[in-house]
């Protein structure tokens, strides 16, 4: 009976063990960091930043539209006519043309939601000299809050039932350089006062005076 007893609790306990490793394998596969990683890649695009032509940003209730001029300085067209700040500018493309993914992980389409990409935190469109078109969707932060989910090129979006999608780990300067204030996507504008105002306030102040040698203005009799 001892052995009979002894054997029933073993089994129960393997039980209620498997039960748990079932339950954690469950919620591990809820998780966005559950995914299986695919091939690891250099950098998030593979073209050049001086082959980009424009530039949109989407950041929801605000676009934000750059085009390269024949000198390679950047125009803002949208939702300002200005000059651009070139540093913004090249931060961002930088970002996207030399910074590799911390990590590749794959997400079934259900699982959008999990990581942000229900309503993203910021679309980046980027026009080639060629007419080619790139497209930068991103997401949430992971559950670290150092990183942020990033989908490359989808298509189809938003995302197919059924279909899976390659989503990139990236470092915060991408989602930072997307969400910087309007202002700094602005060169900013000297104020120099007009060129040739100083001298001629000091020509209209020595009008009617005497030289600087003391000798009298025009028509001033001369003192016996």
């Amino acid at each position: 009976m001892k052995f009979q007893r002894s054997t029933l609790i073993l089994v129960g306990a393997a039980f209620l063990l498997g039960a748990g490793v079932l339950i954690a394998e469950s919620q591990r596969s809820q998780s966005p960091e559950s995914t299986t990683q695919a091939e690891p890649r250099g950098s998030i695009f593979t073209f050049e930043e001086t082959d980009v032509a424009t530039l949109t940003v989407d950041r929801g209730d605000e676009t934000l539209i750059f085009e390269r001029g024949d000198d390679s300085s950047w125009q803002m067209t949208a939702p300002d006519q200005a000059l651009a700040e070139p540093g913004a500018v090249a931060f961002l493309l930088s970002r996207l043309t030399t910074d590799s993914p911390l990590q590749t992980v794959t997400m079934p389409a259900v699982q959008a939601t999990d990581f942000g990409f229900t309503s993203p935190v910021g679309v980046v469109t980027v026009t080639l000299q060629d007419g080619t078109a790139h497209k930068l969707i991103l997401g949430g932060p992971d559950f670290s809050g150092g990183a942020d989910y990033v989908v490359v090129d989808p298509d189809p979006w938003p995302p197919a039932e059924g279909q899976d999608y390659p989503v990139l780990m990236v470092t915060r300067d991408v989602a930072n350089g997307i969400n910087r204030p309007l202002d700094e996507w602005k060169l900013p504008v000297e104020t120099l006062a007009p060129e040739g105002t100083q001298d001629e306030s000091s020509s209209a102040g020595d009008s009617g005076s005497p030289g600087s040698d003391g000798a009298p203005a025009p028509g001033t009799p001369a003192n016996p």
